[in-house]
């Protein structure tokens, strides 16, 4: 079946990329030109089909034309990427390429908003007014980005305050809820001093009935608002941006259904609900010095999480302090070695407590690490891309109550990199990267009488990649195609019990695959953008000290799909002089089945997700829609387990929703 499916992607994809020539030939006049792709994730800016990597870049206005408005969205964008609520949005699960978050406070993959680290619990929440771009690296990127970027990096670009006074707001309503978004932008000192205030807000509607009762419960209201201020005289080498920002998450969303109810959303009546508070500092600040950037990013951040879920309470707090400095070289300036080098340190403090057994740990968690990466354009077509990154931790770890502990760990970890690609014409591009992940050892969060052990190991990940690439000469079609193949030693994974679980290591992992992925616009009105990831990551040597006599080799890893695909399809019709334009839009999303556990006995089937729309286009300023959002109402989980008592439960994804959408910018 495997080998079926590779082939014929490949197929699929050797006919895609062969596809621009016949349609250049025949269109070349209607042809819309895309223009050439930036990424900046790498932290130098580069084009996109230069990047020796597999990279994915959505712009805000695809985003917004397909109601995509939190990050945890962003999986029908991206493709060979799942991302999932599980339990609750503060513990989102996010795979991409096999690599799976089942820690979920080292998702396996990160996020940053302009270059920030953000806290794992806000990954769910709403993407920023003023949207940019949402930059994605695939693959581990230990290199650039240390500890927990095994599976990538997703990096948020939003535009910053400039001297241009704007209005920029947004709303939509429909049957599972609604939202909106409202960003003003102004001159502060004209040329000298800028700043932006936003503020976001979106209800999502009750989603279950609670049994006995019939109550309607499951709803969430998530409220953010953020302050910038940006210093950037004009001709001034200095660039300055300070952002405060505060958001709140109220929900009972963390309801779950038995087996037998599952189609008709019937929840237990157990009190589960939570309160999420957070809080950000940043400053970004950049200064130009022609041959080079210096930019220092420093971040804090303080979330408080108040829990219950099945009548267990388990409040949390944690705040994280980052810092980092880093100096990267102008491409503009066409030398023949490119280079980014800097420093990073990170301080996080986490508490924890469990009521229930008088139990309270905490930990601090000290990071440090030198990092450096280099491009060296050894010809007109040939890039060669080394980097290496050293990190330092220390971890230290007390708990009081049932179980005592008092403890400290350190570990050192070394992440290179290899990478090239060369340039067979100026349409076709192909590379080769070898690139490794890290994650630190340490003290197990969750403690609990139940553990066995309350300490693990690092984590070690060592990927190889080689792709193709494609970028007609006229713009109208990009496309790509990698395969690679991944294996990781001392696989951190939590087990135990479902109210008890703990991190412990478990073995060894191996994942491979091949993604596909392309945009175009092979007709001035028409617009067509997808892809499809082929993926297999199982144990392949399982161990796990909770139960030494099971063995789970060869199961495939939880919340790792096998198959995912998405395409959307727009085309515009031109109305009336001053009307502006009536586009039609489709997008379909395939996510194939995953599991829940590493017993490979509970978990969800394949499905498709379909959205249809319809946007009126008065002007580049006026723009209205109405939508149908999984217009065949698929009832399917998001996250599952077995209970003693209840049997199987699961939580389950948003039904069906009919709504309009209206955006407007002055």
């Amino acid at each position: 079946m495997s080998r079926t499916l590779l082939a014929s992607a490949s197929v699929l994809a050797l006919s895609s990329l062969a596809w621009p020539g016949i349609a250049g030939a025949q269109q070349k006049e209607e042809t819309t030109v895309l223009e050439p792709i930036t990424v900046t994730a790498t932290k130098r800016v580069q084009e996109a089909f230069e990047v020796p990597a597999t990279v994915a870049i959505v712009e805000a206005q695809e985003l917004q034309d397909r109601g995509i408005a939190s990050a945890g969205e962003l999986d029908r964008a991206f493709v060979d990427t799942n991302i999932r609520s599980r339990s609750n949005r503060a513990y989102t699960n996010v795979t991409v390429r096999g690599q799976s978050s089942v820690d979920y406070y080292e998702p396996s993959v990160q996020l940053y908003v302009d270059g920030l680290p953000q806290d794992p619990s806000i990954f769910s929440q709403l993407l920023p007014a003023g949207l940019d771009s949402v930059e994605l690296l695939y693959g581990p990127q230990g290199t650039l980005y240390g500890r927990g970027a095994i599976g990538g990096v997703i990096n948020v670009v939003t535009r910053k305050p400039d001297n241009e006074l704007r209005v920029d707001t947004a709303g939509a309503l429909h049957t599972q809820g609604g939202d909106a978004s409202l960003l003003l932008n102004t001159p502060i000192i004209d040329g000298v001093i800028y700043g932006d205030a936003a503020l976001t807000f979106r209800r999502e509607a009750d989603q279950y009935t609670l049994l006995g009762s019939g109550q309607e419960i499951g709803g969430t209201d998530d409220l953010n608002g953020r302050i910038r201020r940006r210093y950037a005289p004009d001709d001034s080498p200095l660039d300055v941006m300070v952002s405060t920002q505060r958001g709140r998450v109220d929900s009972t969303e963390e309801q779950f259904v038995m087996e037998s109810m599952f189609n008709d959303r019937i929840a237990l009546p157990i009190d589960s609900r939570y309160r999420l508070d957070t809080a950000s500092f940043g400053v970004n600040a950049s200064y130009d010095l022609d041959f080079a950037t210096i930019t220092a990013l420093t971040g804090y951040q303080d979330r408080k999480l108040d829990r219950t879920t099945l009548g267990f309470q388990t409040p949390e707090d944690q705040t994280t302090f980052s810092q980092e400095l880093r100096i990267a070289s102008d491409p503009e300036l066409g030398n023949a070695l490119d280079y980014v080098v800097g420093v990073y340190g990170q301080r996080l403090d986490f508490e924890r407590r469990t009521p229930l057994i008088g139990q309270v740990s905490q930990q601090t968690i000290d990071s440090y690490a030198i990092f450096g990466d280099l491009a060296w354009h050894a010809t007109d077509r040939l890039d060669i891309s080394p980097g290496l990154r050293f990190d330092y931790e220390k971890a230290r770890a007390r708990a009081d109550g049932a179980v005592t502990i008092a403890g400290e760990r350190s570990f050192g970890g070394v992440s290179p990199k290899l990478g090239a690609s060369y340039a067979l014409d100026d349409e076709w591009r192909v590379h080769g990267l070898f690139s490794t992940g890290y994650k630190a050892g340490g003290f197990t969060r969750n403690v609990t009488p139940e553990n066995i052990a309350f300490t693990y190991d690092p984590q070690n990940t060592y990927n190889g990649e080689t792709g193709i690439k494609y970028r007609a000469l006229d713009g109208s079609l990009e496309a790509s195609l990698s395969a690679y193949y991944n294996v990781t030693k001392d696989y951190q994974l939590f087990v135990g019990d479902v109210y008890l679980k703990y991190l412990q290591n478990a073995g060894e992992v191996t994942a491979k695959g091949i993604n596909l992925a392309f945009r175009a616009n092979p007709t001035e009105r028409l617009g067509i953008a997808g892809g499809l990831g082929l993926n297999r990551t199982t144990f392949t040597k399982y161990e796990n000290s909770v139960n030494p006599g099971i063995d789970y080799t060869g199961n495939r890893v939880p919340y790792a799909p096998e198959f995912t695909a998405n395409l959307a399809l727009d085309y515009a019709f031109d109305l009336a002089e001053g009307w502006g334009q009536l586009i039609p839009r489709a997008g379909m999303t395939y996510a194939g089945s995953v599991f829940f556990d590493e017993t490979n006995t509970i978990g969800q089937k394949g499905f498709f997700l379909v959205d249809l729309g319809l946007s009126w286009k008065v002007s580049e300023q006026v723009v209205a829609d109405v939508f149908v959002n999984n217009v065949f109402d698929e009832t399917y989980a998001v996250y599952g387990f077995t209970e003693a008592t209840y049997g199987n439960l699961y939580q389950l994804g948003t039904g069906r929703a009919f709504g309009g959408r209206v955006s407007f910018k002055f």
